[in-house]
Formats: structure tokens, sequence, C-alpha cells
């Protein structure tokens, strides 16, 4: 009895610090400060980063959380989506973010467990109180009407929903130790997945079903973007077009709200970034054309990916990173092929992209030593990410021919040796 009277003590004085500091008065500021409580869990750390950054690598603070409230200061110089996310979320590998907009203003934060999402509140700008709007009037209700649909079959065991092949994927990637032996794995899953062979009849008609909310999903946001031209929007549609590969959104609605809020937002650092992720997806398929970019190698001398591709018959572009396994094992599962055919016309170009420094770089080529050209991306400088569409993950492979077509994209070992195989047969280096 003890405990639960201390334990709604420390909520009393929780709520209570909240609503105190809701009442502060918020005077416009040259920076904007952050103030919030915590309600619901002991987490320590809040850590803070761009929405369209990735958490694995490119966190911009990490900020404590005391007696369950934190405080944090910090200049910007344009609106743009930020995202905080608990530490120790983080660190078991799933988070719920949250998102906030910062102005030149004092933003007010009342955050709470992940299973106590929805009950977040952040005042403070314009901004955010057009984003709450959105969550409530649009986001919040479809993941309930999605979530309330996917109970009905919470009865029934997953693997009904899949068709054999894929379950027997399934089956060998949960026994799988070695990384590589999960990339293979992967790889066809994502096949079938290509194929629209990964469902059962069963698991068919659910995606049916799953397809009549989610197109109502994207009339409504589409609709809220289009009368609400705004950063925020703008926000949105950058999510839409960087998880187009697996969330694919209408794409005659995408085109339609970038061309217009390019036209309102031409300097913002939106622009140039859906401008660059769009003509990446676009182009970067099979049949069409690598987009050149110049990168230094570790003694920063440049090279011209265009050099390589005129140079030799077709190019492996490996883009990857030394905190991202999976890149690194399909790397590796490369190598023999380029052994094999490294003096037949074929070339790898590998970019790491790293952030802040060189340290982790240094430390794994040292003992990979990657046969082929290596070369660096170091905090975006190059955009290739960005150019490429890869921003969700470590990075991605693109197979390209002497012309400059795209031949795959993100082919498996056995794929690049049989096109290598076909295409090089009786062919020696381009001079």
């Amino acid at each position: 009895m003890k405990r639960l009277v201390f334990l709604f003590s420390i909520l009393t004085f929780i709520v209570f610090s909240c609503k105190k500091v809701d009442r502060e008065q918020t005077p416009k500021l040259d920076k904007t400060i952050l103030k919030g409580c915590v309600i619901g869990r002991d987490s320590d750390t809040l850590l803070l980063v761009k929405s369209i950054g990735d958490a694995r690598s490119e966190t911009l603070a990490s900020i404590p959380i005391v007696n369950w409230e934190f405080n944090f200061e910090f200049k910007t110089d344009t609106i743009q989506a930020y995202d905080l996310i608990f530490k120790d979320e983080f660190d078991n590998g799933g988070w719920m973010p949250i998102r906030f907009f910062p102005e030149k203003d004092t933003i007010i934060m009342t955050l709470y467990s992940m299973d106590a999402y929805r009950n977040t509140e952040i005042t403070g700008g314009k901004s955010n109180i057009m984003y709450d709007n959105y969550q409530k009037e649009i986001s919040i209700p479809y993941m309930t009407e999605l979530n309330e649909f996917y109970k009905i079959f919470d009865s029934i065991p997953y693997n009904t929903v899949n068709s054999s092949a894929y379950n027997d994927l399934v089956n060998k990637l949960q026994i799988a130790e070695m990384q590589e032996e999960k990339v293979v794995l992967y790889k066809s899953m994502d096949d079938l997945k290509a194929n629209n062979l990964h469902r059962s009849d069963f698991g068919k008609q659910i995606d049916s079903q799953v397809n009549v909310i989610q197109n109502a999903y994207w009339d409504k946001k589409y609709a809220f973007i289009s009368k609400n031209p705004s950063i925020v929007s703008y926000s949105l549609l950058i999510d839409d077009i960087m998880s187009l590969e697996y969330n694919p959104a209408p794409k005659e609605k995408i085109i339609t709200a970038l061309n217009e809020l390019k036209n309102k937002y031409p300097n913002h650092t939106y622009s140039a970034l859906a401008e660059n992720l769009w003509i990446g997806f676009t182009e970067l398929q099979p049949g069409g054309q690598y987009i050149n970019f110049n990168a230094p190698d570790i003694n920063d001398v440049s090279y011209e990916l265009k050099s390589f591709v005129d140079k030799n018959d077709i190019v492996l572009l490996d883009l990857w990173a030394t905190w991202c396994g999976p890149c690194i094992a399909r790397s590796r599962l490369m190598r023999p092929v380029y052994d094999e055919y490294k003096d037949k016309g074929f070339e790898i170009v590998g970019v790491a992209g790293e952030n802040k420094n060189l340290n982790a770089y240094k430390k794994f080529m040292a003992k990979e030593q990657w046969p082929w050209k290596s070369l660096i991306e170091l905090d975006k400088r190059n955009k290739i990410w960005e150019k490429y569409n890869v921003m969700n993950g470590g990075g991605g492979m693109f197979l390209i021919d002497g012309s400059g077509k795209i031949l795959a994209v993100d082919p498996s070992a056995d794929e690049v040796k049989s096109i290598l195989k076909d295409r090089l047969k009786n062919q020696s280096i381009k001079l």
C-alpha cells in the first residue's frame, strides 16, 4: 500500500510539473528551446536526429532526462522536421520517433511510453500545431483502423498468410547465424515479394482489404498536403518518397504535391532533397541510366564514377557503411565474383557512407582490405545517398553497363556472376 501511495505521489508530481511548464509564457527567441516531461517510463536519455537522418549514424545530440524532465536548446538554419527517440527503445532495436518542428520558440512536450504514444502532447510554433492536426485527423485514425483490422487475425498463425516458399525462407532465416547467409535469404524473400509470390491465397485476400484502407488514407493525406502547402506537408511528402520501395504511395499524387511544394519553397533543403530522391527512384531502375558523381578516396583524391563506367564493360556500384552489417555481408559475397572477372571488363566501385570522421573506416579497411577502388562519402557531402534514394538504409548495389544503363538493383552475387558470364564472354577490358 505504501508503494502505491509513493507511485501516486510521483505521478502527481510529474503531471503537476508538466502543467506548470505548460503555463509558462514563451516569448519569441533566437533559438529553439525544448522543455518537457516524461510519464510512465524510466528512460534517462532522448536522442535528437533530423527526420531525414538515420538515428544509427546521424544522432545530433543526447538529451538527458532528469527526474522525468528534460531541457535542451539548439539552433537550426531552417524549419524542418526533427525526431526525438528514447535511447532505451533505440538500444532495443525498435523505436517510435516523436516528430516536432523547431521554430524560434519554446516547444513544450509531454511524452509517454511507446504503448501510450498517442497521448504525446507538443505545443509551441505553428508547424507543430499543424502537424498535431494531421496526426489527430488522419494518421492516428488510419493506424487505429489498420490495427483494428489486423486484430481480427490475431488468433490465426502468421504462416497461413504466407506462401509455402516464403515460410520456408522464414524458417531458414531463424536458424541462420552468419550475416552472409541472412543476406542471401533476405534477397530471396524480396524476389518473392517482387513477383507477388510471398502470400498464400488467404494472405492475398487480407492484402486486398488492407489496400482499401491504405488507399483511403493516401486520399486524405494528399488532400491535407494540397490544402496545407507547408514545411509540415513537405516533410510528409519526403517520408513517402523515401519509403516508396516498401510502402508505395500513389506516384501521381507524389509528383503533383512535389511540383506544388517545390514552387512554394524553391530554396528549402527539402526541394533539392525531394528532387534527388524522386529522380533516384524513377531513374535508377533496370533499364534506366546511372547518376554520375565525384567522391574522394582515403587520400582525398577525387574520382568520377563516369571514368570507371567509360573504362569498363560492367561496373558494380557498391554503396555501403562500416556500421551496416548487411552491406558488408553483400560486399564480401561479391569478392569471389570480382576475383574471377576483374580482368575481363568488370570493376567494383565501393563508396563508404561515413559520418563525423573516418576512424571506423580506417580500422575496418585495415582488416578487410577490399581489392577494388574504395571511395568515401563523409557527412553526405556529395549527396550520393540522396541521388540513389537509399537514405533509409546503409546503402545499395547498382550494376551498370558501359553505356551507363542500369542492369540490376541490389543483385545477388549469383545474379551478378550470371550477367557477367553472359555479357563478358570473349570480351576484354575497354581501351
